[in-house]
């Protein structure tokens, strides 16, 4: 009976995480980007329209542009957090 069910689980979060237009680079920057917003006490209703606004920023751009973008934000905000 458990079998299934994870099996189904998994896979449900397999589809959307490949239907996802987000790189892995901007998920990444997204979730140190939230975690130092959070430290500096942003609203939470804030922090949702900082992240609506940066998902539409990313998706607008191609892949490659993105990632890019991305990992140099994860470089810029690695040395924030340091």
């Amino acid at each position: 009976m458990k079998k299934p069910l994870i099996i189904s689980t998994c896979i449900t979060l397999l589809s959307l995480t490949a239907c996802s237009k987000m790189p892995k680079a901007c998920v990444e920057s997204w979730e140190k980007m939230e975690k130092l917003a959070e430290q500096m006490g942003l609203p939470e209703e804030q922090l949702k329209e900082q992240k609506k606004k940066f998902e539409e920023d990313v998706k607008a751009m191609n892949t490659e542009e993105a990632t890019r973008m991305c990992s140099t934000q994860n470089s810029l905000l690695g040395l924030v957090d340091q």
